[in-house]
């Protein structure tokens, strides 16, 4: 059997790594990006790897967040699933510790002090790679691929199109034009892909939803603030819905004595995003602040708006990421080098501009990422500090969704499996992973 898989991410690498074990699959990974060994800061959301394997590698390991594969299995079946890409990291990572410490109490406690303030605090089990442990692992399972015998790697190869017959996908066409034929296509491309999976899915009617669109800033204080959260839940995961809009807002992707970092995505769109190393720590804590828009008939089309909102940031910074001072956006005013110069908290990411972030986002937005961090403030004093930073924007361009069977099959187009982020299934290393393995598991049933 041949069987092609579109993207070298967190979910294509692990469908790769479950087919390979079987000899009679023949494995092409079709990559647009850059091999992990020539990947540098500058192929931050493309390349083999995937956009994490530059991220912090952080792995929650909780059926509760970073995806909907509970829509497709039992939440028992996911827990197994994880195990088991759990498993592989570790085996590649060497990391074995977890960075939750199972102090109950005082969990429980955070979570009191949270549900008495309308925050909800999700206490996660976390296995932190670090971003230096994370490429390691990464750069393993590439020589895995190169010296297999059943895999071939193509990088810095991009997939123009799919060959679709009679509602059966045979085939894939290469950038170059060049037809090639397979028995199952597995499509793994992404966030960055997402773009990319909706032309597909317009082209050849394969159904879709779409999933909310998360916009929103990413918060660095000083670590002293959040350390009394993040000793005990390396992340911790809040949720609050604003009393104005009542829209949902959530922390996502801490990192305790991390670094902010800007991130590429297709079209040279400039996002704000952050990582944290294993082995070398910053003074400062930093976290998005996502706000979860789902958008309602007739518009369809939320990546576009977040490209939109991303673009109108780095048009107004002259092409980089903006930074403002919390107190300054209160103020109703912009950040300059001076007053950043003067701040008490120092920016981990030196090349933002100062400016001013109202007149980038959505005044409900902007309504709504004020008031939560004021709540946040109650639970972690200093929060709501003048001198926090904010840079703008993050956002998570997941918002397309296909309509898959619990073994991540398309509905309507025979021998595709769509996983992984680019397919608005997951939004995670973690469960991108566990549906890699649901395709792979379900191929190798078939041989």
């Amino acid at each position: 059997m041949k069987v092609a898989i579109i993207g070298a991410g967190s979910a294509g690498m692990f469908a790769a790594y479950k087919l390979m074990q079987n000899k009679n699959i023949t494995i092409d990974i079709y990559e647009k990006g850059k091999s992990i060994v020539e990947r540098t800061r500058k192929d931050v959301m493309s390349g083999f790897g995937g956009a994490g394997a530059f991220s912090d590698g952080k792995l929650t390991l909780t059926t509760e967040f970073g995806g909907w594969l509970t829509d497709y299995i039992s939440e028992t079946e996911l827990e197994k699933l994880i195990d088991e890409a759990d498993d592989i990291w570790v085996k590649f990572s060497g990391v074995t510790e977890l960075d939750t410490k199972r102090d109950y109490e005082k969990i429980k406690d955070l979570e009191y002090q949270c549900s008495r303030n309308k925050l909800r605090l999700y206490a996660a089990k976390i296995r932190h790679l670090g971003t230096d442990n994370c490429l390691l692992a990464i750069k393993k399972i590439f020589e895995v691929f190169e010296n297999a015998e059943n895999v071939n790697l193509y990088c810095e190869s991009p997939v123009a199109d799919l060959i679709v017959e009679k509602d059966k996908v045979v085939g894939l066409v290469t950038d170059k034009g060049e037809k090639r034929f397979y028995d199952k296509i597995i499509v793994a491309v992404g966030r960055s892909g997402n773009a990319w999976m909706q032309q597909i899915a317009e082209k050849y009617g394969i159904d879709s939803d779409i999933n909310p669109v998360d916009i929103g800033v990413r918060v660095e204080v000083p670590r002293a603030v959040t350390d009394h959260f993040t000793n005990y839940l390396y992340e911790f995961k809040i949720k609050y819905y604003t009393s104005e809009f009542e829209d949902e807002v959530r922390t996502f992707c801490v990192n305790p004595g991390g670094f902010v970092a800007i991130e590429r995505n297709d079209g040279n769109i400039l996002t704000v995003n952050g990582h944290s190393y294993k082995n070398k720590k910053s003074n400062n804590t930093n976290f998005a602040l996502l706000v979860s828009t789902k958008f309602t008939e007739p518009f369809r089309e939320p990546v576009k708006y977040g490209r939109y909102i991303a673009n109108l940031a780095n048009m107004l910074s002259g092409g980089s990421v903006i930074v403002q001072r919390f107190g300054d956006l209160m103020r109703g005013r912009r950040s300059t080098h001076k007053r950043i110069e003067k701040n008490f908290v120092t920016p981990t990411l030196e090349n933002a501009m100062p400016g001013d972030l109202s007149f980038v986002l959505p005044y409900r937005y902007i309504t709504d990422l004020k008031e939560t961090i004021l709540q946040l403030d109650k639970v972690m004093p200093g929060m709501a500090d003048p001198n926090t930073l904010m840079y703008g924007v993050e956002v998570k361009f997941y918002s397309l969704r296909i309509k898959v069977d619990k073994n991540m099959r398309s509905l309507n187009i025979d021998n595709l499996y769509c996983v992984g982020d680019g397919a608005g299934i997951t939004r995670g290393i973690i469960q991108a992973n566990a549906s890699g393995i649901i395709a792979a598991n379900d191929i190798l049933t078939l041989i």
